[in-house]
């Protein structure tokens, strides 16, 4: 008789409250520095919350892209995130493949692009059960990701399906990419600190 060990889930603690530090000859230059405002594709039709981080960004406008589903106003030809649920990205890649893999092709035209995913690499690798009403195998998914990420350059952040964990990483990666491009747009070096590589 086996016993079956319960898995434990980890409990996310919250978002920091406080800005990202900036240093120059050990005094902060963080109040220097405006918080981005976040541009949500007109199509989205169910869109993050990014109000929810006055830490990191400071608005967020409804504006038709031309790829992607966000960006950062000023950065729109230089950032942008494609997001997709599990079941989104099933059908995606099972069903619109073509389609997809053309969006993937502009997208390498941006020099900060990203796939977030609301899902764990678990998830994408579990069976998927009569919710998802597809034959894909997670192999077939799991290795289309990777192919994605090769082929195109676009890096795949797996997050959760607890959306707001997925709209947090959301913020904070595009909160990081603004500020270090407006350091080094600026004049101040693409560096938080002094010393840091």
């Amino acid at each position: 008789m086996h016993s079956k060990k319960q898995i434990l889930r980890p409990t996310p603690v919250s978002p920091p409250m406080g800005r990202l530090i900036v240093k120059r000859n050990g005094h902060s230059i963080t109040r220097k520095i405006p918080k981005p405002i976040v541009l949500i594709d007109t199509r989205e039709k169910s869109p993050f919350d990014f109000t929810r981080f006055p830490n990191w960004i400071s608005d967020q406008k409804r504006q038709k892209l031309n790829v992607g589903d966000y960006s950062i106003e000023g950065m729109e030809k230089l950032l942008v995130i494609e997001r997709k649920t599990l079941t989104d990205l099933i059908t995606t890649l099972m069903q619109q493949r073509s389609r997809f893999f053309k969006m993937c092709q502009q997208m390498t035209k941006y020099r900060w692009r990203a796939l977030i995913v609301e899902a764990s690499y678990a998830d994408i690798k579990s069976q998927y059960d009569e919710e998802y009403n597809t034959d894909a195998h997670p192999n077939a998914v799991s290795g289309t990701l990777d192919a994605i990420e090769a082929r195109f350059g676009i890096p795949v952040i797996y997050t959760s399906r607890y959306r707001p964990l997925v709209e947090e990483k959301a913020a904070s990666w595009m909160s990081k990419h603004f500020t270090y491009w407006y350091l080094e747009t600026n004049g101040f070096g693409r560096v938080l600190q002094d010393g840091d590589l």
